[in-house]
């Protein structure tokens, strides 16, 4: 590829590549859980907030505000739609495959 020349391209096939490219970033980046630890981003940035406020089972309750707050003010900048989506999924049971027992 030639880096600083300017290309000719339909642009009907330069939006198909270039939006198949964003999608699969996305997708592989984002969307599908890391097989090493079966989490997603959002998940990851959670668990770490929560870690580092020094939540664990044997400290008091905290409101989910406050965690989606941290996750959003330093690792999430994102919506907190997500964020507590995301963490409402993670305490149900029910809705994880493989759900702690």
């Amino acid at each position: 590829m030639d880096i600083g020349k300017v290309q000719l391209a339909p642009i009907v096939t330069e939006m198909e590549k270039s939006y198949l490219d964003y999608a699969m970033s996305v997708i592989v980046a984002r969307a599908l859980p890391d097989v090493r630890d079966g989490l997603k981003p959002v998940h990851r940035r959670i668990l770490y907030a929560m870690h580092q406020m020094g939540l664990n089972h044997t400290s008091s309750f905290t409101k989910s505000a406050k965690v989606v707050g941290e996750v959003l003010g330093k690792y999430h900048p994102h919506g907190d739609m997500a964020v507590y989506d995301a963490l409402v999924r993670m305490a149900q049971t029910f809705s994880l495959r493989y759900p702690n027992r």
